[in-house]
């Protein structure tokens, strides 16, 4: 159990300066200390550690602490326990509460009229539906509020607008966490780098936890009302979060194609012309960004009308989506509820994932959308925000989009993982239009056969894995000439890869052994040693071939040459792996793990291979291809898992669990 604590508090607070208070053994402590936390514990029975803070004993060293996690055993100790703490210790930026099964509104009733705030990254969305009204969780987190904001803003003086803004933050029960956990779910689609418009931010709250709970590079919260901008500013600006008085009808401040996310929660039923809005949004957008919005569902009353003064418009889902998607493609949709909310007054917390068709009564509408990538101007404004700086140092072919795809805004949109389009029939629309419209020999058109190619196999659609053989072959040959792009190269051998596992899906095995054996004529060199990834599972994969015809020497040779090519890619220029080791590559080393581990199992068929004769699946067992590169396999278990829950979603024709964010991991 302490495992987990440490875990939720390294992924707020990372390693920190932490005291453990009203601890009963230093169990905690000792897993805090392990995990490169300064940390210190202390509570009424001594314990022997050389960190542990006795009573008459201050804190070593002076500095304040970072955090301060207390142990709560009984709701009247909160105020008297809270004070002797802070006043002994100091004041922390961040107080963690343990006091699970507790009253929570007492317990964040006397937070918020103090110094605190709920942090923002205290709400992932995965724990909204574990939430309860009444009682606190196991871990919970709160953010010292700045001292100008706390003078100014006292939490009664944010009651008299309650109804039209709140800093939900600082703001106990299920309306406030109905609230947060969009912003939650909304951070799982930011990307590395991005630049995020929060419009319409109001008190700023979303915007901050936006910038809690994701890889964004900037936050622009944009707020009508200058008033409320000024508490937003002094509350929860920080460096790379801003906030600005704006219009979203009118975002004249920000320039075209300029920010790569919009999140817009509870904001089109407000705005008189929300056609406008949309028109700016797709303005400001560059051509792979996306908007997550969201919207009441149906909000109505027996005149059709939504009886909140402040919304101008009601929404269903289809009037949503129509209207998304006259400037937008809509990838996703999710639907929420919460206790106490205005329609299904008896619904419990829920935030799932429903599909585009769904006839389902919920409390709010969720929605995705992608602006069409195809909308991108070339290759002269292309940056991508999360690899130009590392591009820019090391010129490194890996992260060189502008100059080796004629639209490199495709890149983030169809083909890298987790940040491409998340709906597998647009995605593979997507693609196969690019496979079909693209120059015959560009670097777009090998992604978009590759991606194409992928949700064909995918599917387990035998007839189109004809087609995309037939897509790859033409491919291969209208690029089989010397290359300068080298992303061209790439695409080649992920083809001929690909190509053997069609083959495989057919039950041609033959081609597919031969298909695989093509892979060592096409170099990774030319790119990159992380492509030796294809290489490896190319050799190792004839190799199984070999072995059930029953070809042991030839499958002996294929694992030989998959190690080999491990070997090899270990020795690979470092520029073209990591690029410059002053702003490196990030994803780099992890792909070069990926080449290691196959070519480990490489290895270990190569020392097994003597208990084939004797006993196949003793054989199989230890080599174990359930694990056969340790990304590949990450990535088919989530895909199966989600596979599952779509299963689950159609049977019952109702609501899916919270999706995961996928791990990012460059295809």
């Amino acid at each position: 159990m302490s495992k987990h604590i440490v875990a939720r508090l390294l992924q707020v607070c990372g390693p920190c300066r932490v005291l453990h208070a009203g601890a009963h053994n230093p169990a905690l402590l000792e897993d805090l200390l392990l995990a490169g936390c300064d940390a210190y514990a202390s509570g009424i029975a001594m314990q022997f550690h050389p960190r542990w803070v006795g009573a008459a004993s201050a804190l070593p060293g002076g500095a304040p602490l970072d955090a301060m996690l207390v142990d709560i055993p009984s709701i009247n100790r909160i105020p008297g326990q809270l004070d002797y703490l802070l006043g002994r210790f100091g004041i922390p930026k961040t107080l963690v509460i343990r006091a699970a099964g507790l009253d929570r509104k007492i317990i964040e009733n006397h937070l918020f009229e103090t110094l605190w705030r709920r942090h923002p990254a205290d709400l992932p969305a995965s724990e909204y539906e574990d939430l309860s009204e009444h009682v606190m969780r196991e871990i919970s987190f709160y953010e010292r509020i700045p001292e100008p904001a706390l003078a100014r803003w006292p939490v009664s003086s944010l009651l008299a607008d309650r109804n039209l803004h709140m800093d939900m933050l600082r703001e106990s029960g299920c309306r406030a966490d109905a609230h947060i956990v969009r912003y939650s779910l909304a951070a799982q689609f930011v990307r590395p780098g991005d630049t995020v418009l929060d419009c319409a931010s109001g008190l700023g709250y979303g915007t901050a936890i936006l910038a809690s709970l994701s890889g964004g590079a900037a936050f622009i919260g944009v707020e009508l009302d200058e008033a409320t901008v000024e508490y937003a500013r002094v509350n929860y600006g920080r460096s790379g979060v801003t906030y600005r008085a704006g219009d979203a009808s009118n975002l004249k401040d920000l320039p075209d194609s300029s920010i790569d996310i919009i999140v817009c929660m509870e904001t089109i039923e407000h705005v008189p012309d929300w056609q406008a809005a949309l028109r700016e949004f797709h303005r400001v957008l560059k051509p792979d960004g996306r908007l997550v919005a969201s919207v009441p569902d149906r909000w109505v009353d027996e005149t059709g009308n939504d009886p909140n003064p402040y919304h101008l418009h009601a929404f269903d889902w289809a009037k949503l989506e129509k209207g998304l998607n006259r400037h937008f493609f809509v990838e996703a949709r999710y639907a929420q509820t919460a206790p106490g909310g205005y329609k299904l007054t008896g619904a419990g917390r829920s935030l799932r994932p429903v599909q585009l068709d769904a006839g389902i009564d919920t409390e709010w509408l969720i929605a995705v959308a992608c602006k069409s990538p195809l909308e991108g101007q070339g290759r002269g404004d292309f940056k991508h925000p999360a690899f130009q700086a590392s591009f820019e140092k090391s010129g490194a072919a890996i992260v060189d989009f502008a100059g080796a795809y004629d639209n490199p805004y495709l890149y983030r949109t169809m083909v890298q993982m987790g940040e491409r389009i998340r709906h597998d029939l647009k995605l593979a629309t997507l693609a196969h239009w690019v496979g079909m419209n693209a120059r015959a020999d560009s670097a777009d058109r090998g992604a978009a056969i590759c991606v194409f190619g992928y949700q064909v196999l995918a599917k387990r659609e035998i007839r189109m894995a004809v087609k995309v053989l037939a897509l790859i072959a033409d491919y291969l040959r209208v690029t089989s000439g010397e290359q300068k792009n080298r992303h061209v190269p790439r695409w080649r051998l992920s083809l001929t890869f690909l190509a053997g596992r069609l083959c495989e899906l057919t039950g041609d095995r033959d081609q597919a052994a031969n298909w695989y054996h093509s892979v060592r004529d096409c170099n990774w060199r030319d790119f990159s040693p992380v492509l030796a990834t294809k290489a490896v599972a190319a050799c190792f994969f004839e190799g199984r071939i070999r072995l059930a015809d029953g070809d042991i020497e030839q499958a002996r040779s294929c694992f030989a040459h998959g190690l080999g090519e491990a070997l090899a890619a270990l020795k690979g220029d470092l520029n073209d792996i990591v690029g410059h080791p002053e702003q490196p590559i990030p994803f780099g080393l992890t792909e070069l793990a990926e080449v290691i581990d196959m070519g480990s199992q490489c290895a270990n068929a190569i020392a097994h291979l003597p208990w084939w004769k004797r006993d196949p699946g003793l054989f199989w067992k230890h080599v174990d291809i359930k694990r056969f590169g340790l990304a590949s396999w990450a990535m088919e278990l989530e895909q199966e898992n989600q596979k599952l829950r779509n299963e689950l979603l159609c049977r019952s024709q109702s609501v899916g669990p919270v999706m995961a964010a996928p791990t990012k991991v460059v295809a």
